[in-house]
């Protein structure tokens, strides 16, 4: 590889997950310069400022709490999916069985249109929230509307009744129950001045989401003189869609209000996304600083051997800096707000990402470095400023680096029992420590082999270990005794999952699937009510009790 290519940041090689080192192919070294712009011999000089000097906000010492998917906790008050009064009526439950938190999949809002986009990790942006989240009763109005709504809530309810998650049905009937609130109610008390708070960011959204809805979520397509945040057409548009902004930024209000009641019940762990859609807000909104015909994703790794393509567009880390960072300032920012932790989703890409070019598959990409100390410095410091702890996902192929500066700051390392290979007992104090994750398997998965990934079922052998249970003990059983083995450990917090404490087989996302799988469209199968008095959720509740967390 050339020292220029070096000097703009593409890493060279990098050591592959059976061992060897992997180069980096010539023709992604010479797409990665394209995409870089980079005709210069050296990329432009970076202007020196002073770095924070800031530690994170200090995690608790002995803590726990789960972790949930809360479009699959559902209530029999639900429309279709678990929504932001089933997780303050949940919050409130576990936090009378001693958990102290509730680590959720991201809340970003997704582009208000068909088909609806259900995962979390592909979102339109990550500085609003997804409304679909919304209950539409308690928003003030609603009782204004009356009949409309009791009509449109029982064809929402009766979808309860099918455990695949219909996110187009269920936008539509929201979307019609909020418009007819709205009608009666537009103005709440506090909208004006929560509005102003947000900035230009709010009205630019509302302005793509209308947008969106007249021409498709594909703006690259849309008329020239729109297709910017600065373009000739948008004063003109905001004016012709005045109404429909108003409805949009309203509706981004309520969101807010219904997390914020949600997190005066329990310590809530939001999920910061590494990145976002390419046809989304973000996309359009920073698409002067994202680097073109690049996507993100990891290479090969012993549980995904065709490596990840996950689609999402790639910063240009050189135009990143000269925008002083205002896009990772502001997205820490946000999942800062109604906090009391927040998980960075691969949090390597603070030091480098993988970028994949157009037409060429994950195996073939490279990755190319970023400003990590100053990246890491900002975290430190929104952190700090928000009283917001960090957990930083460091999982798969991570360089020594990476976790000596994460300690450095005071962000806690993610250990798994699937990953690890020390025993728990030496898992690091400043660590959240579990069994797995949505993209991994559940317990039940691999102790009943139902997990579509045969390679993965040697982890069996890990629960046997861990909790030295019988072949014939039942699943629950076995995720009760992995999560009382796990509250034993030093590490401060311990995270639960709640897909393992009900039984459940199905992971929420097998990565590298698209319609083949339902990824991110499974309820949990049993209702709210009955979740939180479940067997196996109240056994763990007192093993964690029992082990002083």
């Amino acid at each position: 590889m050339s020292n220029r290519s070096e000097r703009w940041g593409i890493v060279p090689s990098y050591e592959g997950w059976q061992g060897g080192v992997v180069e980096t192919q010539v023709s992604t070294e010479e797409a990665i310069l394209a995409a870089l712009g980079a005709t210069a011999e050296r990329p432009p000089r970076a202007r020196r400022v002073k770095l924070p000097d800031a530690r994170c906000a200090p995690a608790p010492e002995r803590a726990w709490g789960w972790a949930v998917q809360l479009y699959a906790l559902r209530s029999k008050d639900s429309w279709g999916v678990g929504d932001l009064a089933d997780l303050r009526e949940f919050a409130r439950a576990a936090s009378r069985a001693g958990a102290s938190f509730i680590l959720l999949n991201p809340l970003a809002a997704q582009n208000p249109t068909h088909p609806y986009q259900a995962s979390p990790y592909y979102a339109s942006t990550r500085r609003f929230r997804n409304v679909i989240y919304l209950r539409v009763e308690e928003i003030a109005g609603a009782e204004v509307a009356g009949e409309p709504i009791a009509r449109l809530r029982a064809q929402a309810i009766r979808l309860n009744g099918e455990r695949l998650i219909d996110y187009d049905v269920v936008f539509r009937l929201k979307l019609k129950a909020l418009e007819t609130v709205f009608q009666a109610a537009p103005e709440p008390a506090g909208l004006a001045g929560w509005a102003r708070r947000q900035g230009r960011a709010l009205r630019d959204f509302a302005t793509f989401c209308a947008l969106c809805e007249i021409h498709g979520p594909a703006w690259r397509d849309w008329p020239a003189e729109i297709r910017r945040p600065d373009g000739p057409g948008l004063e003109a548009a905001r004016s012709a869609l005045a109404t429909r902004l108003a409805f949009h930024e309203w509706m981004q209000f309520h969101a807010d209000r219904q997390l914020a009641r949600a997190s005066r019940e329990i310590g809530l762990i939001t999920d910061v996304p590494v990145g976002f859609a390419s046809d989304g807000f973000d996309a359009w909104r920073w698409q002067d600083l994202l680097a073109p015909d690049m996507r993100v994703g990891v290479p090969p790794d012993e549980m995904f051997r065709d490596g990840q393509d996950w689609g999402a567009p790639a910063f240009d880390p050189w135009k990143l800096a000269q925008a002083r960072f205002e896009p990772f300032v502001e997205t820490l920012r946000h999942a800062a707000r109604h906090a009391a932790g927040m998980r960075l989703d691969h949090v390597m890409g603070l030091f480098r990402l993988f970028w994949i070019p157009t037409a060429m598959t994950a195996s073939e990409g490279a990755y190319v470095r970023y400003p990590a100390k100053r990246l890491v410095a900002l975290l430190a410091a929104e952190s700090r400023r928000a009283k917001t702890f960090v957990i930083g996902e460091d999982l798969g192929l991570v360089e020594a680096v990476v976790r000596r500066h994460l300690r450095r700051i005071g962000s806690l390392s993610y250990r798994l029992l699937w990953f690890e290979t020390a025993a728990f007992r030496q898992w690091p104090l400043d660590a959240a420590a579990s069994v797995t994750t949505h993209d991994l398997p559940t317990v039940a998965g691999i102790w009943t082999r139902a997990d579509p990934e045969q390679r993965l079922h040697h982890l069996r052998d890990r629960l046997v270990a861990t909790t030295g249970l019988a072949d014939d003990s039942s699943p629950v059983d076995v995720a009760v005794a992995a999560y009382s083995a796990l509250a034993s450990c030093r590490s401060r917090i311990v995270l639960a999952t709640l897909d393992d404490a009900l039984g459940v087989e199905e992971r929420p996302n097998i990565p590298g699937t698209t319609s083949e799988r339902p990824n991110w469209r499974l309820a949990l199968p049993q209702p709210l009510e009955e979740i939180a008095r479940a067997d196996g959720v109240l056994r763990i509740a007192a093993a964690m009790r029992a082990a002083g967390r």
